[in-house]
């Protein structure tokens, strides 16, 4: 996988589980908001989920999958992820727009 789409058509939880079964297939420890998955680390205060959380060599991708009819009131929740991945060395965040359900 190069790199993480910034548009994606399917559906919220189809897109996250394609892109956590490419990111485990490349080699990485997946963890994902997903039924029957191991859940990713809680981040920020109020102790928000992302959609997927991968690690490799030190590395770490948080990625967050929207749809058009929740991005903006997700706003906050991006907001978190990104400044979580900005303070920590090796940590990028990808913010991933998808179909509506």
């Amino acid at each position: 996988m190069t790199g993480i789409p910034k548009h994606v058509n399917g559906g919220h939880d189809q897109v996250a589980k394609t892109i956590a079964g490419q990111l485990k297939q490349d080699g990485w420890k997946v963890k994902a908001d997903l039924p029957n998955r191991k859940q990713p680390d809680p981040i920020g205060k109020k102790g928000r989920i992302p959609d997927i959380q991968a690690t490799k060599l030190g590395r770490t991708k948080l990625i967050e999958v929207e749809t058009p009819s929740t991005v903006k009131s997700h706003k906050q929740q991006a907001s978190t992820f990104r400044r979580s991945a900005a303070r920590k060395k090796s940590t990028s965040f990808n913010l991933v727009i998808t179909d509506d359900d």
